[in-house]
């Protein structure tokens, strides 16, 4: 049976996660959310890595659901729905809670629970005429389990219209919202990539994840005393594990 997912390291402290489900336009459905969730788990508990970098083969991210694998469904009970639903919630929390950035590149459509899913990427590089679109409510379906996840990025109003109107984003419009880091030409989506790989790369892997935690928090605790004494204790230990390091290059 052919791999769902394809994952390498091409080079130290790199793990690459590529959607392999081309010639569908790389649809999702319950084996590749498991194997997605899987992958992620063991990558977390990697401690060489810096980044993870989720891409795609062929001409689409993801289009959204597996056609094929919806109407398998038709004659599911509540069980299979609620433990296909358990999943795709699990893989949006995976990912978000995920101790090391993420940086995902985009061609062609992102569909459905792959806005949701590029919403809990940190880095998010988008072809020029890419596309993305919260279909659920085209099929009489809700968006529910990644609206904690569009809220958060694309902001309550608008959220609430795209998710409602199901109209597509082109990459213009995905980058004003936050969903899209940085717009690039086709032809240079990989290269650009690699630039920014090779940035994140160059950085102390205890600062990457630590930046990380300390954004999580700050974005979904009170902003309380408890809150900014974690984060001073934080930058404390920070910057005295950089005087050690510093200290013994220098010697």
């Amino acid at each position: 049976m052919k791999d769902t997912i394809l994952i390498d390291r091409p080079t130290p402290g790199l793990a690459r996660v590529k959607l392999n489900r081309m010639e569908s336009g790389n649809a999702y459905d319950d084996e590749m959310v498991c194997t997605l969730i899987t992958a992620f788990d063991d990558l977390a508990e990697d401690e060489s890595l810096k980044l993870v970098w989720l891409t795609a083969q062929g001409d689409n991210f993801c289009k959204g659901p597996d056609p094929y694998w919806q109407k398998q469904r038709l004659s599911s009970g509540r069980a299979e729905h609620q433990q296909d639903a358990e999943q795709l919630a699990r893989l949006f929390h995976t990912l978000y809670q995920f101790p090391i950035p993420i940086l995902a590149t985009v061609r062609g459509q992102a569909n459905a629970a792959a806005v949701g899913v590029l919403c809990c990427c940190d880095i998010v590089l988008a072809c020029e005429r890419s596309s993305f679109t919260i279909t659920e409510t085209q099929y009489g379906q809700v968006p529910a389990l990644q609206s904690p996840y569009l809220v958060k990025t694309l902001g309550e109003r608008a959220a609430r219209y795209y998710a409602l109107s199901s109209e597509t984003m082109d990459a213009y419009t995905a980058t004003r919202l936050g969903l899209v880091s940085k717009i690039v030409p086709k032809n240079e989506l990989d290269a650009i990539a690699d630039m920014q790989i090779q940035k994140i790369l160059n950085r102390r892997a205890l600062s990457l994840r630590q930046t990380k935690a300390m954004i999580g928090l700050a974005a979904n605790e009170v902003f309380d005393e408890s809150l900014v004494d974690t984060l001073i204790d934080c930058s404390t230990d920070i910057r005295v594990s950089q005087s050690h390091h510093l200290s013994k290059l220098n010697v």
